[in-house]
């Protein structure tokens, strides 16, 4: 049985929801422009880096029970949730940032049964559902990226002083640490344990991790250094 759980709720197991049949899961479209220039051959190509969202279209139906309640109750959920973690039993280790976007027409076949469709809206990348924390105490040690693309790392620097910490060739200087530093790279955020903003103590551009083997290194009192990873996947 095909299922989703969306913002914390199964839809079989909590609505009765069954899953027509298993949905398309696409990729992103890589922002590309091309520019036509006088007197030259081909185009000029412009990559953003960047990635577009993507839609997921899931087709339902249920049956039994009070239909008007439950579609009501269905309705509630889907809209309420706003963005939210959408995961597919058939994928259960990867998730998407997903929203529903349309008005859901539950299309009566007969009298016990409904048809309908759900579109989400969803960030262009799958996430890993749940994140290891590397612990690393030896400046020098490497991380493997499991992903198929540069993840935006949680980092948590635990140490005295100045730090200069370099993650493959991104260097970041850290001044006049005082116990801990956390560096954010999804919120482009540095602070403390009390949520105190600590970007005037950071100097140099936020770490990303790229796929396969990445290299972490520093110079100055750090005792261990802590990386929630966020593995992403195309």
């Amino acid at each position: 049985m095909i299922s989703f759980n969306f913002a914390g709720k199964d839809s079989y197991k909590d609505y009765g929801i069954i899953i027509s049949k298993r949905p398309n899961l696409p990729s992103p479209k890589r922002r590309v422009s091309y520019i036509d220039i006088p007197g030259r051959d081909s185009s000029l190509v412009y990559d953003e880096e960047t990635y577009e969202n993507t839609t997921i279209g899931v087709e339902c139906k249920i049956k039994d029970g009070n239909l008007i309640d439950k579609i009501d109750d269905i309705k509630a959920w889907l809209f309420s949730a706003g963005e939210s973690d959408l995961i597919f039993s058939f994928q259960d280790d990867k998730k998407y940032r997903a929203q529903v976007v349309n008005s859901i027409d539950f299309s009566q076949v007969v009298k016990i049964f409904s048809e309908f469709i759900i579109i989400f809206n969803c960030r262009p990348f799958k996430y890993a559902t749940y994140n290891n924390v590397f612990t690393i105490v030896e400046s020098g040690s490497s991380i493997i990226n499991v992903g198929s693309i540069k993840s935006e790392p949680i980092i948590s620097v635990y140490g005295e002083g100045n730090i200069e910490l370099t993650v493959n060739e991104t260097k970041v200087n850290l001044t006049n640490i005082k116990d801990k530093i956390i560096l954010n790279s999804v919120i482009q955020d540095s602070y403390n344990d009390l949520g105190e903003n600590l970007n005037n103590k950071v100097k140099g551009e936020f770490i990303y991790l790229s796929p396969g083997s990445n290299r972490v290194e520093w110079t100055g009192n750090v005792s261990k250094i802590k990386i929630l990873p966020n593995w992403r996947w195309l």
